[in-house]
């Protein structure tokens, strides 16, 4: 239940997404690796192999592939604290 509706919150601040990928965030950007647990909307649910699951939102500008993020596939995410959640400025699919 919790997850679900700390969802809600994260889809009802995507409108805000862009804004606050904007706002000159100087936070050091930080790495994520995983694998992918789910993807919906701009929200990509990343497990490390050693840490509790981590949300980041892709703003809707950033080059990604979106369709090959489907759960078990390994990723890497560099993104900072913006407030609220974690944005991504680059999502890596290694091949």
């Amino acid at each position: 239940m919790l997850k679900v509706s700390w969802f809600l919150l994260m889809v009802s601040l995507q409108s805000a997404a862009p804004s606050l990928a904007q706002s000159g965030t100087t936070a050091t950007p930080t790495q994520i690796t995983g694998v992918v647990q789910s993807f919906s909307g701009n929200i990509l649910d990343i497990k490390p192999a050693t840490a509790p699951a981590v949300w980041v939102t892709i703003p809707t500008d950033l080059r990604v592939d979106r369709n090959a993020l489907k759960p078990g596939v390994a990723v890497s995410a560099e993104a900072h604290w913006a407030e609220v959640c974690y944005m991504a400025t680059q999502v890596t699919i290694p091949k």
